[in-house]
């Protein structure tokens, strides 16, 4: 029997398709790479099964008069046969209540919500090449483009669409 390594987790998550990121410049000039949310989403899934059934999380949000926080606990299955959780968290992250022109943003909690569930996601690993910076270097990102890279033309042999004249 061989045993698990530690971060067998952490290695199956660990790369992102750079597809699925953008740039964006921080405050100061400072160039960073953003996930899309959804695709972390997609990568849980797929290392876990649907949430609700191999992960889940929870969110609680608090309210002040200018901002709102949201603390996220994301939820591991523990086994196939037990209805425990391996919960951890709170990881909390805090979202402005108005835009910068004084008018309500209706989105602040789900912004909020979202940046929590981002870095709860890293704690697990997922799209830790990112966090760690390796999106910094350029080699390394044409190597993940080519790792997530889609054939360009459809195989024929992986599609078979019926016969007309068979199906009669």
């Amino acid at each position: 029997m061989t045993e698990k390594s530690l971060t067998y987790i952490w290695d199956s998550v660990k790369h992102t398709n750079p597809h699925f990121t953008k740039p964006f410049s921080k405050f100061g000039g400072k160039e960073l790479t953003t996930i899309d949310p959804m695709y972390q989403i997609m990568v849980m899934t797929n290392q876990f099964g649907p949430v609700g059934e191999g992960w889940n999380w929870k969110a609680e949000y608090t309210y002040t008069d200018k901002v709102v926080f949201a603390e996220v606990s994301v939820a591991i299955h523990k086994a196939e046969t037990t209805l425990d959780w391996d919960y951890y968290g709170p990881i909390s992250s805090a979202q402005s209540l108005f835009k910068k022109n004084g008018g309500l943003d209706d989105e602040a909690p789900k912004k909020a919500m979202t940046d929590a569930l981002t870095k709860a996601f890293s704690h697990l690993g997922v799209s830790a090449d990112v966090f760690l910076g390796m999106f910094d270097n350029n080699k390394y990102v044409s190597s993940m483009k080519e790792k997530f890279a889609q054939p360009k033309v459809a195989n024929a042999e992986l599609v078979k669409f019926p016969n007309k004249k068979e199906d009669k």
